[in-house]
């Protein structure tokens, strides 16, 4: 193991590895299996938040398949699950897959405080900037956190969407070249990628009033809906895009549906048009 508080743990070692560790910090232990999907989700997350406070919590990983004595005692039914032991006494404990911010509401929760890792309040405001597209502030505030937290993917990403905002997409394309090899393999970071890709092809193509000229005499033309749509998101104008694709969904559901969800993947689940949007398609698909 590279980090020094992420152990694995079996049920010969348990009670030395964690009911009498919890007396000293809080042990977070992860119930997992190789063939459980989930886990694999949720692991690499409670990874990367425990690694960050070494000196107050401790992660053991259990895999459930090798130590079903423990996982009986616990009464496991499902997996991913997680419990907090403090002070020799287990005190919560979750299952399935929580998001990140869950995850640190999860452990502040148990220990009692907050973690040093915990930049919720400054995510929030760079949100809300980027929300009321005041982009220009929203870098300069991403430049000097980011040269504090440079692993930070999440202020990573909302500097290269403020950069797009702002239509500096070289800016974004020597951001993405500066980053290691680690940072690249990320599903948010490839999604830049993406996004710089459309941008690049939409701005060798014709222009919004063109296409919808083209649109006026073929209003069926499904390819000449994806080149209008296209343009919109690459301009950053989300809400068009998917409007313009709702409005053509019950007659083009199959296609439709394939281009709103390529759109939901590039953006990310937690961007607010996403979560807007699966909500409308849901109510559309299932009314």
């Amino acid at each position: 193991m590279t980090n020094s508080n992420i152990i694995d743990v079996s049920e010969n070692d348990f009670e030395r590895e964690v009911l009498e560790q919890s007396a000293n910090k809080l042990v977070i232990v992860d119930f997992w299996a190789p063939w459980c999907g989930p886990c694999k989700q949720l692991t690499p997350i409670l990874e990367k938040v425990i690694s960050e406070s070494p000196e107050k919590i401790t992660l053991a990983k259990i895999n459930i398949d090798e130590n079903q004595q423990i996982a009986a005692q616990l009464r496991i039914q499902s997996i991913p699950a997680v419990f907090a032991f403090k002070d020799k006494q287990l005190v919560d404990a979750f299952q399935g897959v929580i998001p990140e911010t869950d995850i640190v509401k999860f452990l502040e929760k148990a220990l009692g405080e907050k973690l040093n890792n915990n930049f919720n309040d400054f995510y929030e405001e760079i949100e809300t900037l980027i929300s009321n597209k005041n982009y220009t502030h929203a870098i300069n505030k991403l430049e000097e956190f980011i040269s504090n937290n440079s692993k930070e993917v999440k202020a990573i990403c909302f500097y290269a969407e403020s950069l797009i905002g702002i239509g500096k997409t070289k800016q974004v394309e020597d951001l993405l070249e500066s980053l290691d090899d680690e940072l690249l393999k990320n599903e948010s970071i490839k999604n830049i990628y993406k996004r710089l890709k459309l941008i690049a092809s939409k701005n060798e193509g014709p222009s919004i009033d063109e296409l919808e000229k083209q649109l006026s005499k073929s209003p069926n033309d499904l390819e000449i809906v994806f080149k209008i749509v296209d343009t919109h998101f690459a301009n950053n104008n989300f809400d068009n895009a998917f409007e313009i694709l709702l409005k053509y969904f019950p007659k083009n559901k199959e296609k439709v549906k394939s281009k709103i969800l390529n759109f939901f993947d590039v953006l990310g689940i937690k961007h607010e048009s996403v979560i807007l949007y699966r909500k409308k398609l849901s109510s559309m698909m299932f009314s």
